[in-house]
């Protein structure tokens, strides 16, 4: 079944009848159907109506031939632009409540599983700056509901996997080439603390490699394991939102005051943590509350205990847009521009430059001389003008970042 087969048929019977006299009726071409599917389940997913409610068929039947079917798209293209290209009004959006799903949670032997791998930056000829990354998939799949996520594409089974023995894996992996390990690629990396003994492996393994960060980020409300010491090389950091897509789109997860509690308990358990204020949102009022976001930080802590600040925004793949439009769970994260964007699908680098620059902006001049700030997973040419650095290549990217790392490190021990 094609791209177009499968989201089609995820409509209703009577839409999809309704579908279909369109493309009969005004002989639409294959691309014109795909388009019109597309709309369709996007309208539905940003409780946003359907097409029937705006196209003016008058004007339509008023064209000859193929110009109908071509006016019909044109609407269609028009309405879409317009909600896609001014920031999204979260206002008269209500999302159902979400539920959590009762998943099961198998524990998992490590031999024959590829448990590393590398950031998901694409890194052919370096269209984003990727830090390297080096990713530890200790749990795969996620309780949690955010509307963007892609691990709900990567994984069909309602089934959370966990390594068990990740200690007798740690010990055999080849260090050599690593210097940056994080855990929160295919999970949430405090979703079950220290249940399953991985904190603890963890904790074991930077202890015996004080020449690797490992890098914790989570979402989670669950902070009942800071009743231990960690090796000053675990870095505990989370996710960061306004508090309208927190509440909207990011279901089921830790609010931003809870987030903001756990990391003040990481800090005095005398860990460094860290804050990627990620995926931002561009929607009406995002200067206001993500202002808010910076002041509470600022706030809360010492700049000399928080060792990375990052910003990034929505992408999508092509098979996290299919999912997301099959499923059309109600959500309005793709009320963007979907523009290219190294592979996948984002806002244009104007809009990102907005965000981005604006967000580092209301930050003090102490907190940006003293954490490493960085764009995560975007263009090169985002940096200096949000930013006011840049750099000519990923390597010296990551040279800088370690660096950084390892300084605050050390003013830990």
């Amino acid at each position: 079944m094609d791209a177009f087969e499968e989201l089609f048929n995820s409509f209703s019977v009577e839409k999809r009848e309704r579908l279909q006299d369109l493309f009969s009726s005004y002989q639409l071409t294959k691309a014109q159907r795909l388009i019109l599917v597309k709309e369709s389940a996007d309208l539905e997913l940003f409780q946003e109506g359907d097409i029937f409610s705006f196209l003016d068929f008058n004007k339509i039947d008023k064209q000859i031939g193929k110009r109908r079917g071509q006016e019909l798209i044109n609407q269609i293209e028009k309405r879409m632009h317009e909600l896609r290209y001014t920031p999204t009004d979260y206002s008269t959006f209500f999302p159902p409540t979400i539920v959590r799903k009762k998943e099961s949670i198998e524990k998992i032997y490590s031999d024959g599983l590829k448990l590393f791998g590398k950031c998901p930056c694409p890194v052919d000829g370096e269209k984003t700056r990727c830090c390297k990354l080096t990713t530890l998939d200790a749990a795969m799949q996620c309780s949690f509901g955010c509307s963007y996520c892609s691990v709900q594409a990567f994984y069909s089974e309602n089934k959370i996997k966990v390594v068990s023995d990740l200690d007798k894996n740690l010990k055999n992996i080849d260090t050599s080439s690593i210097w940056h390990i994080g855990t929160g690629q295919a999970s949430d990396s405090l979703l079950f603390g220290d249940s399953f003994n991985t904190l603890s492996s963890l904790a074991d393994f930077a202890k015996s490699h004080s020449d690797i960060v490992i890098e914790l980020k989570s979402k989670s409300p669950r902070n009942d394991f800071f009743n231990r010491e960690y090796p000053k090389n675990m870095i505990f950091t989370w996710s960061l939102n306004a508090p309208t897509i927190i509440e909207k789109e990011e279901h089921l997860t830790a609010s931003l005051a809870e987030r903001l509690k756990s990391a003040v308990l990481a800090v005095k358990n005398g860990n460094l943590v860290g804050f990627h204020i990620h995926p931002m949102i561009y929607f009406k009022g995002w200067e206001k509350e993500y202002k808010e976001v910076v002041k509470r930080i600022e706030d809360t802590f010492d700049y000399k205990d928080i060792v990375m600040i990052s910003m990034g925004t929505l992408t999508f793949t092509k098979a996290v847009l299919q999912h997301l439009r099959c499923n059309r769970t109600p959500s309005r994260v793709l009320e963007i521009p979907l523009a290219e964007a190294a592979g996948k699908y984002s806002y244009t680098l104007d809009i990102k430059r907005e965000m981005f620059s604006t967000l580092y902006s209301y930050f003090s001049q102490d907190f940006k001389d003293n954490i490493f700030f960085y764009l995560c997973m975007e263009d090169p040419s985002l940096w200096k003008p949000c930013l006011n650095r840049e750099y000519s290549c990923d390597k010296d990217f990551e040279l800088d970042m370690k660096k950084a790392y390892f300084s605050k490190i050390s003013s830990k021990l």
